[in-house]
């Protein structure tokens, strides 16, 4: 489907490459080059022969391997995507616990009102407003780049924003469920520490639908945060597949798509398997005594 609407798009990549003033010998020369003077299903096949290979192709514009390419730029977003992780899950369920073990406060509202802000803006205004007052004005941060920890605090926080809010509702959702069920009554009156109770009984039972949230936001991670990695200059495959998309590489395109889209399907299946883990009703086949 990408590599036909890709097709079906206007535009042409050889003049591009070519340039404005280019000779038609020129441009059909780099036509041939990059196997655009055939048609498309032939040109479609030749892509899946070179798949079954385990070779990518190369870039229109560097002539490199896409896939040597993208092994060097995906370590620089797995990092982004588990820093960005490491903040929006642990945050995202403590507001979640407090706003749900607070319900019907002052504090709930206030802190359901931040979440649903932190849902609604996207990820540009959020990372531009953090770069702002972080970097031009209290200049505690670099502004963009790739590097060590001090580059990648803006674009993990500015990811992790949306993602902390969104899970810190599914949490309280949950943990307001769980507690009025019967056995968290039962368990407070045999004496058990309210301490126990909420780590024991109350989170370990609501993390279902956090560990869903949080597998699909770190497959999407995976998959390259376009906006963020291109706003902070971040060099992942996001940003990679920005440019290609911007200079209509083909092989770069298809090749960033098919290598997150096995990611966010690995991550998916990591899930479920973590769920046996946490649902002892899934070992014991939905019958726990």
């Amino acid at each position: 489907m990408t590599f036909s609407l890709m097709k079906a798009l206007p535009g042409d990549p050889v003049y591009t490459m070519a340039g404005e003033r280019a000779d038609p010998e020129t441009i059909e020369k780099i036509r041939k080059d990059i196997g655009g003077d055939k048609s498309v299903l032939a040109q479609y096949m030749g892509y899946v022969a070179m798949l079954a290979k385990g070779d990518l192709g190369r870039s229109y514009y560097t002539n490199r391997r896409v896939l040597d390419d993208i092994l060097v730029k995906a370590p620089n977003t797995i990092r982004l995507a588990s820093m960005a992780m490491l903040i929006a899950l642990p945050c995202g369920v403590m507001l979640g616990l407090i706003m749900a073990l607070s319900r019907k406060t002052r504090t709930d509202r206030i802190l359901s009102a931040v979440s649903v802000f932190g849902l609604s803006i996207p990820v540009f205004w959020s990372g531009l407003v953090l770069m702002f007052v972080l970097s031009l004005k209290l200049k505690v941060l670099p502004p963009s780049g790739t590097g060590g920890l001090k580059y990648l605090v803006l674009p993990a926080l500015t990811l992790a924003l949306p993602a902390m809010a969104s899970m810190s509702r599914i949490t309280r959702v949950s943990v307001v469920e769980i507690l009025d069920m019967p056995f968290i009554r039962t368990a407070r009156a045999k004496g058990i520490a309210e301490l126990r109770i909420t780590t024991a009984h109350i989170l370990r039972n609501a993390l279902i639908p956090v560990v869903t949230v949080a597998g699909l936001d770190f497959g999407s991670y995976l998959s390259g945060a376009v906006l963020t990695e291109t706003i902070f200059g971040w060099d992942g495959i996001g940003r990679f597949a920005m440019e290609g998309i911007v200079k209509r590489d083909y092989p770069v395109i298809l090749g960033c798509i098919l290598i997150t889209t096995v990611s966010f399907i690995m991550m998916n299946f990591f899930v479920d398997l973590l769920y046996r883990h946490i649902d002892p009703r899934l070992r014991t086949g939905g019958n726990v005594d």
